[in-house]
């Protein structure tokens, strides 16, 4: 059974825990046990990865409504928050700007969860909404996919401890895989040139837990050898099953 054919009462229970607001409405809940919470309105749940490297601070705005509280950084994740259904425009600015770096339409349908990845440099930063689809979390497997959001990298595959043939193959930038099953445990994860095999970025050892969906993001750029735009990987936990 897949995470986005479950009902709506676990969707919302998953993703109302962290933040609970609808495009910068917050939600009001009662901790008094004997007041009937209201019917919610239908949302979709959307998380934000900021993979731009020299883009600056950034606000982000679903229609007229701000969805950061602070500024929103290179390599920051917002977390899943609700947001109100159907076509949605979304405008990414520098922070307390009104020139928008980017305008993108997505269209959110309700009780599904996407990810929004924003990519590439400032003179053609673009985001990517993908379907974010994964199977029921158990203490026996995690879920990983692989996001390239390296500009300048070239076509790459992913290998991970343990396991003899590649995780995924032949991603080029911008692309979303879908997500794998995993034995859980301490492992190492090797991104490597498609054309050459050349090792291009590699992880010590990370720890991947069973109940958990994880992505891997690919992210920075190959010609650059020190600071933080340099190439690298970034781990992100997407959902955990308690």
């Amino acid at each position: 059974m897949s995470f986005i054919s479950q009902n709506k009462t676990s969707i919302r229970r998953g993703f109302l825990i962290a933040t609970g607001f609808i495009a910068g409405s917050l939600f009001l809940t009662s901790c008094l046990d004997d007041v009937e919470s209201p019917e919610l309105p239908p949302a979709a749940y959307v998380s934000i990865f900021q993979g731009s490297t020299d883009a600056p601070a950034m606000d982000i705005f679903a229609n007229q409504n701000r969805v950061n509280q602070n500024p929103v950084q290179y390599t920051n994740v917002l977390p899943y928050s609700a947001y109100y259904t159907g076509n949605r425009d979304f405008r990414f600015s520098a922070f307390n700007s009104a020139t928008s770096l980017l305008e993108k339409k997505f269209e959110l349908k309700a009780d599904s969860v996407y990810s929004v990845f924003i990519s590439d440099k400032t003179e053609g930063i673009d985001a990517i909404l993908v379907k974010d689809v994964w199977e029921d979390p158990t203490e026996e497997k995690a879920q990983l996919r692989f996001v390239h959001l390296s500009p300048d990298a070239e076509k790459v595959y992913l290998e991970i401890s343990g396991i003899t043939t590649p995780l995924v193959n032949d991603s080029n930038f911008k692309s979303v895989s879908d997500f794998k099953e995993l034995n859980p445990g301490n492992v190492t994860l090797k991104v490597k040139s498609s054309e050459t095999g050349e090792t291009l970025i590699q992880s010590g050892t990370l720890e991947l837990k069973g109940n958990r969906v994880y992505s891997l993001i690919l992210r920075g750029l190959e010609a650059e050898t020190t600071g933080d735009k340099k190439l690298d990987i970034q781990l992100i936990t997407n959902f955990i099953n308690y």
